[in-house]
């Protein structure tokens, strides 16, 4: 059985050496420079206040109805000095309906797109091209949005914005140091090239395949690590050779760490689905939305009854009521947008949304509902609230926990439901975000220890997959050929 380990961890080793090494340095990089993209502060920032004089404008159902277009989605705010609706349809794609009931907007050309990100950033376009993507738009959520204008301004940081020519607006800015780390970072550590993330699927097993054999390689050498130190109870460390030597001891230190890495990175990928979806499923969903809801109150007369200087209107939608929720560079208002104005709110009421948890799992049983005003163990925020006080995970929150173990958290300040979990979730909170993240409650609270253990560990086993890469090497090439290489 030994020789079988030996076997096996030698030949892998040398195989995936290389790869270890680089997922321990990348993973150093992106600990402290994430992989770009556009926060909602930095895009409510770049937009102009909305001005929208007397009744200038349509609600969405009518913009469209004069379109003849089928929405899912709907935004309000301004297209250079005109108001527009931001629509998605029923393909996903997003397009631009003029408020005032002139039609769809043709979409943007190069030329129209640089102005676009112009007046988003202040500065002078220097460049623009179309694309249908780059190393930067990898992602499946701009798919919505292709092709996109890459728009080059001028400035010493290499500011670059990308403007969807549908939207009519920016959906993502890169700078050029930004860019410079990313390389060393997150695109190899993600395996995030071009070519292969174009085909999804294909870039999954591609990690999943890489990863499962880093779990043998990884796990096999703790317990050769283990097994030489208890068969040698004369010498703790049999090896005699640097390079063996320090790989047994470095890999005693560090081989658990890179165990728990690779394997939670592994599940990062949720392989052979062994977790279930953290979203609300289309049957939730629906019965979250509830019967189709119109807003027929006039937009501008839900700007005129919110205390805010608001840069976009969306729609929110529960249970077959509507609102507009109007949203500035640092606050929010919620105005009723049925036939009847009401005053502005700045989340919808409790009961509400109470209402609606209760009828979201019919035949579960009755959920208990509590408030939640702390993040708990599993809906916690890893990122800092924005400037604006936004964050992928708001507080305070609706939580509505059922019998059967399933739990949903809902957003009232915009009608969301942010997360589903199961009976299975804390396992997959521990094995996939607490071992790779480091995100626990204790640590999140202690950031420059979270730092300190992350990037320490990260070097401990970067060392030592430098030995590693010295013995697969010396395996690769014997010492006779190295001799002979040398003296010629």
């Amino acid at each position: 059985m030994k020789k079988a380990l030996i076997f096996v961890h030698k030949w892998l080793g040398v195989g995936l050496a290389l790869q270890f090494l680089m997922w321990f340095a990348s993973g150093i990089v992106m600990f402290y420079v994430p992989f770009p993209s556009l926060t909602q502060d930095e895009r409510l920032a770049g937009m102009p206040p909305l001005r929208l004089e007397g009744a200038c404008c349509l609600s969405a159902a009518d913009a469209a109805a004069r379109a003849g277009i089928a929405f899912t989605d709907a935004r309000l705010g301004m297209h250079g000095e005109r108001p527009v609706w931001r629509m998605q349809g029923a393909d996903k794609r997003w397009i631009t309906v003029d408020a005032a009931g002139a039609g769809m907007l043709a979409p943007l050309t190069d030329a129209q797109a640089a102005d676009v990100a112009e007046r988003f950033s202040g500065r002078r376009a220097v460049r623009a091209e179309r694309l249908e993507r780059d190393q930067w738009t990898v992602s499946q959520g701009y798919n919505p949005h292709r092709p996109l204008v890459r728009v080059a301004l001028d400035g010493d940081d290499g500011l670059t914005l990308y403007v969807s020519p549908g939207a009519s607006e920016v959906v993502l800015d890169t700078r050029r140091a930004e860019r410079a780390w990313n390389w060393v970072g997150a695109v190899p550590h993600w395996l995030y090239f071009t070519q292969l993330r174009r085909w999804p699927e294909l870039w999954r097993q591609v990690v999943v395949w890489l990863s499962l054999p880093g779990v043998v390689l990884a796990a096999s050498g703790v317990l050769l690590g283990v097994w030489q130190l208890w068969l040698n109870r004369n010498r703790w460390i049999p090896y005699r050779k640097f390079w063996w030597r320090w790989h047994h001891i470095l890999g005693l230190a560090g081989g658990v760490t890179c165990v728990t890495w690779i394997l939670s990175g592994l599940l990062s990928m949720n392989p052979f689905d062994v977790f279930s979806p953290r979203g609300a499923t289309p049957r939730e969903r629906a019965a979250w939305i509830g019967e189709e809801a119109v807003a027929v109150l006039d937009p501008a007369r839900a700007l005129a009854l919110a205390p805010l200087a608001a840069r976009e209107i969306d729609l929110v939608r529960l249970q077959g009521q509507v609102w507009y929720r109007l949203r500035g560079a640092g606050s929010q208002a919620l105005v009723p947008a049925g036939a009847v104005a009401g005053p502005a709110l700045r989340a919808l009421p409790d009961a509400a949304i109470g209402d609606a948890l209760r009828g979201l799992r019919s035949g579960a049983g009755a959920p208990a509902l509590e408030r939640v005003t702390r993040y708990d163990g599993l809906y916690y925020s890893r990122e800092p609230a924005g400037a604006a006080g936004t964050s992928s995970r708001p507080l305070p929150v609706w939580r509505a926990h059922w019998p059967d173990g399933v739990a949903l958290y809902a957003d009232p300040a915009t009608a969301r439901l942010l997360l589903r979990t199961d009976p299975g979730t804390p396992w997959q909170r521990v094995l996939y975000n607490g071992l790779h993240s480091f995100d626990f409650a204790p640590l999140m609270a202690r950031p420059v220890l979270r730092g300190v253990l992350v990037v320490g560990l990260s070097l401990l086993g970067l060392v030592l997959c430098m030995t590693a890469c010295v013995l697969a090497w010396r395996v690769l090439v014997p010492a006779r050929r190295r001799k002979a290489r040398d003296a010629v």
